[in-house]
């Protein structure tokens, strides 16, 4: 009996499908369970990948089968056991959803056998990793002509490189264990959390495979042996050749690559915009049912070299900015851009100069942000000290707390013998009343008793 986590088998099935590209239309794998008295070994194959992930522990010999889809039915976010067993053609996998006891079955398949790794796997920079996950986002699986679904990983100077036909990117300096052109199968692996915050990371290559290790997990990529790559060194121009460049800021960098998809007609064939460095640098579009478009400026980037105004797919102007690329050089308004930098080149195809959108008071604009201003440094000055020879005016002293203390009690002394004179006071108004009283009354007496006499 095997015994695994749910979590745990999400993120093997989650891994096995971006390494082996499984979609709804293309049939999944079978997936086994290799088990070794120091570790498991998960292992799935599908036509010229392979993808390995190894569980140390100490697990009694055993190797069960199952179809992809059971780990799509006993996967989790949780911790709850999942156990598989073999009773004979039957593999009983069980589990608790919720708390609730699940089971299913199925029925036994022969074992997947994966190529064995180069007896030397030799380490190489973690940076390899995010280099083949955007190599191979530039590459293209419909295509039929050249390896454009391949990444060649050229041993001369440690280059990755790969193309869709419509942009290219290379990556060099990277130490490679042999010296000719490898073309090896674009796989998403390279995107997957197992491989994305792997820690180490190994290469080799045997005559028919390139296994990458990264921690503990391991893919094996078939050499295309017969399959023919273009040569796209020779495409890139050197940055003296460009007339015009693109200089963005970083600021303008990030507000491109969010705000560009918000831009007309980016559902459009190619996401076509104008791009204008002239006395500012502008990013325009319009869809075809639109008569005013929208006007990009990034406020704090500027041109260097000519004026120039070109279309193209912003798709790739925002790759660019993402890749890091901070200058857009360009030969012409529909020769290639490039960017390049130390170890890397990028480089896509322009659009054709008809259509482009000029600049018109009409347009929606929208600026990017301003940077904030950086201020000024404040220099330093000295204050001279004064003279104690000549006389100056004396500068008030604090008053010490004893003699606020005794101001207090002052007043305190003073409000209380006011408070009592007034109280004599308002005791004297009340007696005089009282008196005024007595006189009216004793008048009022005296005239009654005149009445009376009468």
């Amino acid at each position: 009996m095997i015994e695994l986590t749910r979590k745990q088998i999400h993120l093997i099935r989650s891994t096995i499908r971006q390494a082996l590209g499984i979609t709804s239309a293309r049939r999944a794998p079978i997936v086994t369970f290799r088990a070794t008295p120091v570790g498991l070994l998960i292992q799935s194959f599908s036509d010229n990948i392979a993808v390995e992930h190894r569980i140390e522990g100490d697990f009694r010999p055993d190797a069960i089968t199952l179809p992809y889809e059971a780990l799509q039915a006993c996967e989790g976010k949780r911790n709850d056991q999942v156990s598989i067993q073999q009773d004979g053609e039957t593999i009983t996998v069980q589990w608790l959803d919720g708390g609730i006891p699940q089971t299913a079955q199925y029925s036994h398949a022969e074992p997947v056998q994966v190529p064995e790794s180069p007896p030397k796997l030799t380490g190489i920079d973690r940076e390899f990793i995010p280099a083949m996950a955007e190599a191979v986002a530039t590459t293209d699986n419909e295509s039929s002509r050249f390896a454009l679904s391949c990444v060649r990983l050229r041993g001369s100077d440690g280059q990755i490189a790969a193309t869709d036909g419509r942009q290219a990117l290379m990556h060099s300096g990277f130490a490679f264990s042999w010296d000719d052109d490898v073309l090896v199968p674009g796989t998403k692996a390279f995107s997957s959390q197992a491989f994305s915050n792997a820690a180490e990371v190994s290469i080799g290559r045997s005559d028919e495979w390139v296994s990458i290790q990264a921690d503990s997990w391991t893919l094996h990529l078939k050499i295309g042996k017969d399959a023919r790559f273009p040569n796209m060194d020779d495409h890139v121009p050197a940055v003296h050749a460009a007339i015009s460049t693109m200089i963005l800021a970083d600021t303008d960098a990030e507000f491109l690559t969010q705000a560009s998809r918000k831009l007309p007609a980016a559902s459009e064939f190619n996401a076509p915009v104008t791009v204008d460095l002239n006395g500012s640098v502008a990013i325009r579009a319009k869809s075809a049912d639109q008569d005013v478009g929208t006007e990009f400026v990034l406020s704090n980037s500027q041109r260097s070299g000519e004026e120039m105004r070109f279309n193209t797919n912003r798709d790739y102007l925002r790759r660019a900015a993402s890749l890091g690329f901070r200058q857009i050089h360009l030969r012409t308004a529909e020769a290639p851009a490039f960017c390049r930098d130390d170890r890397r080149s990028y480089i896509w195809a322009l659009l054709g100069k008809d259509g482009a959108i000029t600049p018109d008071a009409k347009l929606t604009r929208i600026e990017s942000p301003c940077d904030s201003p950086k201020p000024s440094p404040q220099r330093r000055t000295t204050i001279p000290m004064p003279n104690t020879t000549r006389s100056t005016s004396p500068r008030p002293r604090a008053e010490k707390p004893a003699s606020v203390l005794a101001k207090a009690e002052a007043l305190r002394d003073s409000l209380s013998q006011a408070l009592t004179d007034t109280r004599g006071l308002i005791s004297a108004i009340k007696a005089k009343r009282k008196q005024n009283r007595l006189v009216e009354s004793t008048l009022r007496s005296l005239k009654q008793l005149e009445k009376i006499g009468a």
